[in-house]
């Protein structure tokens, strides 16, 4: 028995020290501020219907990046629709997240057979298999003909089109953009598809007239995230609005936003009631308790799954894209995020932020302590354990 306790203990002890990846990763560029048109989607179904419809129309390339796509039925349309677009001529470029849509390795050569041009990111290290399972490319961007970008949170699979059993809806957030900013999410998918393919590829660079909305592509990895969440919550002075499906910070982001708190910034967090996975609720509770604690507007979104990533800073300023509020997104994951500056478009988010609200409810100790407190108790130290892997 002692020695199971031993063995575990030196295992958890590697896996959160060793956590972060030393694996390469492309180079982080600093984009600038652009002009862009924006949409924002919340609805699955309504994201995919104007997804398909743009690739549909697409007479140059399509470039698409997630970091899931399901082997499922909804996966299955969405392939289908891929090679059908390359049987027209049309060059597809496939580039998915080697763990996140594993389901797909037995469908490769088929795809590949059907025109798809398909490459998977981040190959396992066996000499360091802990980080580099660990590093992943959770960015999801689409660009199409040079012309239209999408970035967000949405995956492609049954649930994120309110298909799954297990949620009623599940509310997710996504931006199509067209204007200048695309140029540089074109730029960021040729640098990841040629550093997960090694063989480069040959997109047409198009000028882009101005949009009406200032934006920046933000792209992260290896920890270059927690710096951009601390300058960007440092500028609150009066709101701070986070909506996530996890919340466990690392230190110096949690300290800074008690710091806020503590100085009267009014700190609002929406978290969903219902899990996607083992222990992250559990990881959560404390960081949610705590910002409960000095004054925080904790609520638990209750119409389904709420999976969301966004930050709004006093209004002024809006953060959407991939990263989760957690030390997965911060510490492992390649993330790609987009800054939002313009007043009108911030209201536009922040109205269904605030629908989103509605269908919540205040943290409260019942579900702080299901099934049991002893239970919980024990969840929260294995959780507490694993954090920086959640």
């Amino acid at each position: 028995m002692w020695v199971l306790i031993v063995i575990a203990i030196i295992i958890i002890f590697f896996l959160i020290y060793n956590h972060q990846s030393n694996s390469k990763t492309p180079e982080l560029f600093k984009y600038p501020i652009r002009k862009s048109d924006l949409k924002l989607f919340w609805n699955g179904k309504d994201l995919f219907n104007q997804l398909f419809e743009d690739i549909r129309k697409a007479e140059e390339f399509v470039c698409i990046s997630f970091f899931i796509v399901r082997d499922d039925r909804f996966g299955d349309e969405f392939l289908t629709l891929l090679k059908e677009k390359a049987d027209s001529g049309v060059p597809v470029y496939l580039l998915l997240d080697r763990i996140g849509s594993r389901s797909l390795k037995g469908r490769k050569d088929e795809l590949r057979q059907a025109g798809i041009h398909l490459t998977f990111s981040n190959r396992i290290n066996l000499m360091k298999p802990i980080a580099s399972m660990n590093k992943r490319n959770h960015r999801k961007l689409t660009v199409i003909d040079g012309e239209i970008a999408y970035i967000g949170g949405f995956n492609v699979a049954d649930e994120y089109v309110n298909e799954s059993p297990k949620f009623s809806l599940w509310r997710d957030y996504h931006l199509r953009l067209t204007g200048e900013v695309v140029e540089d999410a074109q730029n960021l998918f040729t640098l990841d598809w040629e550093f997960s393919s090694k063989y480069p590829i040959k997109l047409t660079q198009k000028e882009h007239p101005p949009g009406t909305v200032k934006c920046q592509l933000v792209p992260t990895a290896q920890g270059s995230l927690e710096e951009n969440m601390i300058n960007l919550i440092s500028q609150a002075k009066q709101s701070i609005c986070i909506g996530s499906p996890y919340f466990i910070p690392s230190n110096k982001v949690f300290n800074l936003l008690l710091d806020k708190a503590n100085q009267g910034v009014q700190i609002t967090i929406l978290y969903p009631h219902q899990s996607d996975h083992p222990l992250v609720k559990e990881a959560s509770i404390p960081y949610l308790k705590k910002m409960q604690d000095v004054g925080a507007n904790v609520q638990l979104f209750t119409n389904g799954f709420y999976h969301a990533k966004v930050i709004i800073i006093d209004d002024h300023i809006a953060d959407v894209g991939t990263a989760n509020f957690d030390r997965r997104s911060i510490f492992l994951s390649d993330e790609l995020n987009v800054l939002i500056h313009n007043p009108v478009f911030i209201r536009t988010i922040y109205s269904i932020y605030s629908v989103d609200l509605k269908d919540s409810i205040p943290l409260y100790d019942q579900w702080m302590n299901t099934p049991n407190r002893l239970v919980m108790f024990f969840k929260k130290q294995v959780a507490y354990a694993f954090r920086g892997l959640l």
